[in-house]
């Protein structure tokens, strides 16, 4: 136990450190609007200054929100170029320099640009953009932070490039997981000039399958509001990309041994349409399309000989060689349709997604499967958080999968383990039905403050999960407490009906 705590403690310091060594927001910093000039931009730039807000401050270098980080408000950037790959819960403020949007990006509030331009890729998601191109601000240094004063432009910036790399010349973020072991993608991105599309070409390596998986994604922008996407490709899949980011998820498969997801392989080409409506505090986008996917089951088997290198646990049938169930091998096509909804007011933040699958299954030819036949499959997943004393905040997660008809294997969902309910072994149970219900309710200790941390976090929990293919899911349960200081904590859960006891810690990028 006090190696994993140490591992974890030593693999999430190292990510805090890269992230806080390129500018990433979070450390107090004052900004004083001296001067705010006139019109809306300086109005909305007035009230983020008013509302709860991170300031990263002015550089040389370009200000990056990688893959898999997330900012829970808005943030303001003064003076630096910015590219964003991550996710910013709020709205994101450029003052002084140009905003770029590269695939997989997602702002859920609006993308700013003051005195630069906002570049956005139909690869990426914002809740709305606005480029202010005829002022900015002058930044000056003062006690505690900067002061910002109006400044008239009238120069135009430049246009996007027609070919660019994302990532680190092209290089993406790449991910580690006991199917896979080291996947590895590279990708450029095309802009062909005077249309409205973005073309991302992409190969991935994995590693342990010794496979170069290759896809091309095309997305389009038919109106302010409207985009269309298109992804062609081979790749390996999951059901359970919900539980932990990719970068979590790697980290716990390279230190312990935990991969909170089973996996599939498929050659998929889907198409999505979404429409975009947004106020001053909500985000709605409702999507339609359509998917055609030809799948088979992938290692590692019932009895894996060995798998991806892990620190911890490299020889136990519950970690590292834990079998990914199988697949009914076969062609899936279907119709998709859902929404996501978003909601920040008043200290309330909540999001919620829907999406419905009404799909055909025909076996794989001369395979030992089930006949084809018809489903409909809706997965709902959301958030609500919100203040209640002071400085103590309610948070409630759930997600569900229901299921009508019969659906192949691969449509599955898990639950059990780190991430979802800590009392059952890793995923042990699964089906086309699941039900997961996570409530805690967070009270800060503010008479101790921690250098470079912050005050510890008490939170209550209660955790009801389970999963099955027939009828309404047995609900386990778990509750307890946990302490929480920066990225690490400590957790104490049981299960009341049972007895079952979990003592672990963990970090708070992961549930």
């Amino acid at each position: 136990m006090i190696r994993r705590v140490l591992l974890s403690v030593v693999l999430f310091a190292c990510i805090g450190f890269r992230a806080r060594a390129q500018g990433t927001p979070g450390a107090p910093v004052v900004v004083q609007l001296r001067d705010a000039g006139p019109g809306s931009g300086p109005q909305i730039l007035a009230a983020a200054l008013a509302a709860p807000h991170d300031v990263v401050a002015p550089a040389s270098s370009r200000y990056t929100v990688p893959v898999d980080a997330t900012h829970p408000r808005t943030v303001i950037v003064l003076g630096r170029t910015t590219y964003v790959e991550g996710t910013v819960h709020g709205d994101l403020i450029v003052v002084g320099g140009d905003l770029y949007m590269h695939p997989g990006g997602k702002i859920d509030g609006r993308a700013i640009a003051m005195g630069g331009g906002v570049y956005e890729s139909m690869l990426a998601h914002t809740g709305g953009v606005l480029a202010f191109r005829d002022f900015t601000y002058d930044v000056s240094p003062i006690a505690g932070g900067y002061s910002l004063s109006y400044h008239e432009l009238s120069a135009p910036t430049p246009a996007a490039p027609m070919f660019s790399l994302p990532g680190i010349q092209g290089l993406q973020i790449p991910s580690y997981d006991r199917t896979n072991g080291l996947s590895l993608p590279v990708a450029v991105l095309l802009t062909p000039p005077h249309t409205p599309f973005e073309i991302e070409p992409r190969l991935t390596y994995r590693s342990q399958l010794g496979r170069l998986d290759p896809s091309v994604a095309v997305g389009a922008l038919l109106d302010r509001r409207t985009t269309a996407r298109l992804d062609v490709g081979r790749g390996t899949f999951t059901n359970d990309a919900w539980i932990w980011s990719n970068l979590v998820n790697s980290g716990e498969y390279l230190l312990l041994g935990d991969d909170a997801r089973n996996y599939y392989r498929a050659t998929r080409a889907q198409a999505i349409v979404t429409r975009r409506w947004e106020t001053a505090e909500s985000l709605l986008e409702p999507y339609v399309g359509a998917r055609l996917e030809r799948a088979t089951s992938v290692r590692p088997g019932a009895n894996p000989s060995g798998g991806p290198w892990a620190l911890l646990n490299r020889h136990d049938h519950d970690d590292v060689l834990r079998f990914n169930p199988a697949i009914d091998p076969g062609t899936i096509g279907s119709f998709l349709a859902g929404a996501q909804w978003t909601l920040t007011s008043d200290g309330i933040t909540a999001r919620a997604r829907l999406d419905e699958e009404v799909g055909l299954f025909s076996p794989r030819a001369g395979g030992d499967t089930r006949g084809r036949s018809g489903f409909a499959q809706t997965t709902f997943d959301g958030s609500i958080a919100f203040p209640t004393f002071g400085t103590q905040r309610l948070r409630l997660e759930a997600h569900g999968v229901l299921t009508g008809g019969t659906a192949p294997r691969q449509r599955y969902a898990y639950v059990g383990g780190p991430g979802t309910i800590p009392t059952l072994d890793l995923l042990e149970r699964g089906g086309d039905k699941l039900v997961y219900f996570d409530a805690r309710y967070d009270i800060p200790i503010e008479q101790v403050v921690i250098p470079l941390v912050g005050s510890p976090i008490i939170t209550l929990r209660e955790i009801l999960a389970g999963a099955t293919t027939s009828g309404f899911p047995s609900l386990a349960q778990a509750m307890g407490g946990r302490l929480s200081a920066g990225f690490a904590y400590f957790e104490l859960l049981v299960d009341p009906v049972n007895r079952h006891v979990f003592k672990g810690v963990g970090i708070s990028l992961a549930r």
